[in-house]
C-alpha cells in the first residue's frame, strides 16, 4: 500500500503541562515547520480535555484511492478548547503555495466520505495572496497563519480550558479530577514518547528489592556482621552517628571491617545470591518483556550490582551482556550499563568488579568529568526519553546530571519518573500540596512524575509498565 506521509520528526520539549514552554515571544517559533510543530505539540499538550489525545504518526487509509494518509498531526476526538469537535486533522506547512488548499481539501473530501475526518486545520508560515482568495474551502477547514494560531491558543491556555491543564493549575478539586485520572492522562502520553522514540531506562534499587535483595541499609548491616567490636547490633548507632548517610555509613564500615575492596565484595556476593532464594519478581520480568518488545528501547542504566536483569532476559532468549569499568561492547546484544559497578553470581575468572560503595568512591566518579559513568548518563538524558523506575532521585550526581542535561542538551526530551504516592504529611490540603511541590521539584530537572499506590509491595507499579506492553498492538 502506498503511503502519502507529511508528519515531521520534530523534537518534544522536556516538560508537561508548564506553560512557560509556550512562550509566544520566541520568534524561532515562526521560522520553519520544525520549530512551529513543536510548539503546536506543547501547546496540545496543555490545552487537550480529560480523554482528548494527539497522534504524531497516524497511518489513515483512503479506500476510495487504495492508499495512506499521515497528517502531521491527528486529534481523534477532537480538541475542545480550540472547538474542534470530533476526529480532527493539522497539517503545519512552511509555505501555503497555490495548489495547496486544491490538494488538501481533495484529502479532505476523501476521509469525510469515508466518515474518518470531521476538521481538518492548515497552519501555515508563508503565503501567497492568491493562495488566500478562499478561506474555508469546504465546510470544516480552516485556513490560519502562525502567529494568529499561537495568540489564539496562548489566550486559549490563559483561560485554563482543556480538563488537564486547568487541573494542573489548581483546579483540580473544582471540576472533581482524581490524581488517578491525570496521572492515565500523563501515563497516555509517556506511552505514546515509548513507542515513538528511542528510550532508556534506569533502574534503582527498587527493581532489586523487589526480588527480595537487600537494600542498601540492610546490605550495610549485614556488612557489619563480621566486625569483632562493632557489629551488625551496632548499625542503627552507626548509622546515626553518620548523618543517615548511606556513603558515610558504608565509609565507616569498610574501616571499622579494615578488609580490602576484593573482601568487601565477596562479602556483597554472598548477600547479594544466597543459595536458598529464587530471585525474580513480577517488576523484573514485566522490564523485561519491554525490553523484549520494544526496538526503540536503546539500554538499560542500573545503579544496581546484581545482574538479575541479564539473568531474566537470558532465561528468556534475549541475547545482553553487561557493561561496567573496561568491559567491551558485544555488538547485537542488548546492553545493561552497571554505572555504580558490577557483582557477579560468580567470578571465577577474576573480572574487575569494581563497585562504588564508600563516600570516597562516589566523590571519585562525581570529580571525573569524563568518568564513562557519567558520559554514558548524560548521553542517554541528552538524546532519549528515559524512565526512572525504582530510584528515590536523593543521588545528588543523577540530579547534577539531569540539570546539566537541561541547560546542555540542543534536542529536548521528555523523561518520566514512577513514584509511590506516599506523604509524611496529615491533612488533604498539606497532602496535595506535598505532591505539587515534589512535582513541582522534579520538574526542573525536566522530569514527570508518574505516581502509583503506595503499598509495601509496590504492586501497582509493574502493572502500570504492563500497560507499555500494549503500545504496538
Amino acid at each position: 500500500m502506498c503511503i502519502i506521509k507529511t508528519s515531521m520528526g520534530y523534537n518534544r520539549k522536556n516538560v508537561l503541562f508548564d506553560l512557560s514552554i509556550v512562550d509566544v515571544d520566541n520568534e524561532q517559533i515562526t521560522q520553519n515547520e520544525i520549530s512551529l510543530g513543536r510548539w503546536i505539540v506543547d501547546a496540545l499538550t496543555l490545552l487537550l480535555s480529560l480523554g482528548e489525545s494527539y497522534d504524531l504518526a497516524k497511518e489513515i487509509p483512503i479506500k476510495q484511492l487504495g492508499y495512506s494518509f499521515i497528517p502531521t498531526i491527528y486529534l481523534p476526538k477532537g480538541c475542545d478548547a480550540l472547538d474542534f469537535q470530533g476526529s480532527t486533522i493539522i497539517e503545519i506547512r512552511n509555505n501555503l503555495l497555490f495548489d495547496t488548499e486544491i490538494r488538501q481539501s481533495e484529502i479532505y473530501r476523501l476521509l469525510v466520505d469515508d466518515g474518518v475526518i470531521k476538521n481538518l486545520l492548515i497552519v501555515y508560515i508563508n503565503s501567497t495572496q492568491h493562495s488566500l482568495q478562499n478561506n474555508n474551502i469546504l465546510g470544516r477547514i480552516r485556513l490560519i497563519d502562525a502567529s494568529s494560531f499561537i495568540i489564539q491558543a496562548k489566550e486559549a491556555i490563559n483561560e485554563g480550558r482543556g480538563g488537564v491543564n486547568a487541573a494542573l493549575r489548581g483546579e483540580k478539586q473544582k471540576q472533581n479530577i482524581s490524581w488517578e485520572c491525570i496521572r492515565d492522562e500523563r501515563l497516555k502520553i509517556a506511552i505514546n514518547d515509548f513507542s515513538r522514540y528511542d528510550s532508556v531506562i534506569f533502574a534503582g534499587a527498587g527493581v532489586s528489592a523487589s526480588a527480595k535483595i537487600p537494600d542498601w541499609q540492610t546490605l550495610l548491616k549485614n556488612l557489619l556482621a563480621g566486625g569483632t567490636i562493632i557489629t551488625s547490633d551496632d548499625f542503627d548507632s552507626v548509622f546515626k552517628s553518620m548523618d543517615s548517610s548511606n556513603l558515610l555509613a558504608a565509609r565507616y564500615i569498610e574501616k571499622s571491617l579494615n578488609a580490602d575492596k576484593k573482601t568487601i565484595v565477596d562479602k556483597i556476593r554472598q548477600l547479594l545470591y544466597p543459595s536458598d532464594v529464587t530471585l525474580e519478581s513480577y517488576l523484573i520480568t514485566t522490564i523485561c518483556e519491554l525490553i523484549i518488545k520494544q526496538k526503540n528501547l536503546r539500554c538499560v542504566i542500573t545503579y544496581n550490582y546484581d545482574t538479575l536483569i541479564e539473568d531474566c532476559l537470558k532465561a528468556k532468549g534475549k541475547p545482553c551482556f553487561s557493561v561496567y569499568k573496561n568491559s567491551r561492547d558485544e555488538s547485537n546484544s542488548f546492553p545493561v550499563y552497571h554505572v555504580h559497578g558490577i557483582v557477579f553470581r560468580e567470578n571465577e575468572s577474576g573480572l574487575s568488579e569494581d563497585i562504588v560503595l564508600t563516600e570516597d568512591d562516589y566523590h571519585r566518579v562525581y570529580s571525573e568529568v569524563f568518568d564513562w559513568s557519567n558520559v554514558e548518563q548524560l548521553h542517554a538524558l541528552t538524546r532519549c526519553t528515559c524512565f526512572f523506575i525504582g530510584l528515590s532521585l536523593n543521588d545528588p550526581n543523577l540530579r547534577r546530571l539531569l540539570e546539566i542535561a537541561q541547560r546542555g542538551s540542543s534536542k529536548s526530551v521528555r523523561h518520566y519518573v514512577f513514584l509511590e504516592r506516599k506523604s509524611e504529611y496529615d491533612g488533604l490540603e498539606k497532602v496535595e500540596k506535598d505532591f505539587q511541590t515534589r512535582e513541582d521539584m522534579f520538574a526542573d530537572l525536566g522530569l514527570n512524575v508518574i505516581w502509583y499506590k503506595g503499598d509495601d509491595n509496590h504492586k501497582e507499579l509493574p502493572i502500570l509498565l504492563k500497560r507499555f506492553l500494549t503500545v504496538n498492538e
